[in-house]
């Protein structure tokens, strides 16, 4: 009898796309939720032969796969796996405590970093090849972590087969109170004006409109491209004197949109022993919000801003991370 609860997902990166890699060297271990599908493209033959049977003839025309992933409490390092995943392989900088930057595209197509994963327990173990992130979701709240989920998109899906890896030690996670917030008008420097007090939760979407394609000769995908990569994020403010100043410009204006720019940092230790984890993030406010909401008596609204070319931040998104994970296995 096979149990949910013996399932695990390793991976190993692949050096390029279309080649897996059937040894894993690494046990994504925070993960809480994991499905996998492999998805066929297919026909019923349409066929006059004087029936009324539903066909005579199926045709298998192209074979991919789609999976989806949670983490409800990812870790300073981990999340770098899947960062990795979407934006490509970061070098990290640095010693003792190693930073990793990562960017939305501008004028070039992304590298991602592609991954084979190993999902499932003994003797049920079902291998995805050419896993990459195309929608990360990250979000986090005064009281929680900062939780990650995504979509990823693959290649075939076999029969696999687990390592034997032991659990990582020596991992850390943020908390909500390691958070700090700076929202900064559109011209000026980004992380520069503290708004403390006032944000309960934040949550930020990235899609990066990944596709796979297939050339005649071929059934399962040989290559990639990235369409226009977009993103949103919510804030959740309570109502006051520095919150409001928002609302009363994106309100007020006169043919114009509210812009500004949003630095969200996760801060502990110093040194060998600094973590942190930062967003940055240019977005207009394409839409208004609701007046108001509820939280426990308290007057709040969300602010959303959708993520848009900034001059001075020279692009839209940036996410650095510091860890004391100098190689991702």
């Amino acid at each position: 009898m096979a149990l949910n609860a013996h399932n695990v997902l390793q991976s190993a990166w692949q050096s390029q796309f279309g080649t897996a890699v059937a040894t894993s060297t690494v046990k994504l271990q925070n993960v809480s939720s994991f499905k996998l599908t492999p998805d066929f493209e297919t026909r019923a033959l349409s066929q006059l032969r004087g029936t009324l049977a539903p066909t005579h003839e199926t045709m298998l025309d192209s074979y991919k796969s789609n999976a989806s992933f949670e983490v409800s409490d990812e870790s300073f390092e981990d999340v770098n796996y899947w960062l990795d995943s979407m934006f490509g392989a970061a070098t990290p900088s640095g010693s003792g405590s190693y930073t990793r930057a990562y960017a939305a595209p501008t004028t070039a197509q992304p590298a991602p970093h592609f991954m084979t994963l190993q999902w499932g327990q003994t003797n049920e173990v079902w291998q995805m090849q050419d896993a990459s992130v195309t929608t990360l979701t990250l979000s986090g709240a005064n009281n929680t972590g900062i939780q990650v989920g995504g979509s990823l998109i693959g290649g075939k899906v076999i029969e696999g087969a687990l390592q034997a890896l032991n659990d990582r030690t020596g991992t850390s996670r943020p908390t909500g109170c390691m958070a700090s917030l700076a929202i900064d008008a559109w011209d000026g420097t980004a992380g520069t004006t503290t708004v403390a007090a006032s944000a309960f939760s934040w949550e930020l979407t990235v899609n990066a409109n990944r596709e796979y394609r297939a050339y005649l000769g071929e059934c399962t995908p040989s290559a990639y491209n990235d369409k226009p990569w977009s993103g949103q994020l919510k804030l959740s403010l309570e109502l006051n004197n520095t919150t409001d100043d928002y609302l009363i410009s994106m309100l007020a204006a006169t043919n114009a949109i509210l812009q500004k720019q949003v630095v969200l940092t996760y801060t502990v230790g110093i040194g060998v022993t600094l973590r942190t984890f930062k967003i940055q993030f240019a977005g207009h406010s394409m839409s208004a919000p609701e007046l108001f909401q509820d939280r426990n008596g308290v007057m709040t609204y969300d602010l959303v801003l959708d993520g848009v070319y900034n001059p001075t931040l020279a692009n839209w998104l940036k996410i650095d991370t510091t860890s004391n994970a100098t190689t991702l296995e």
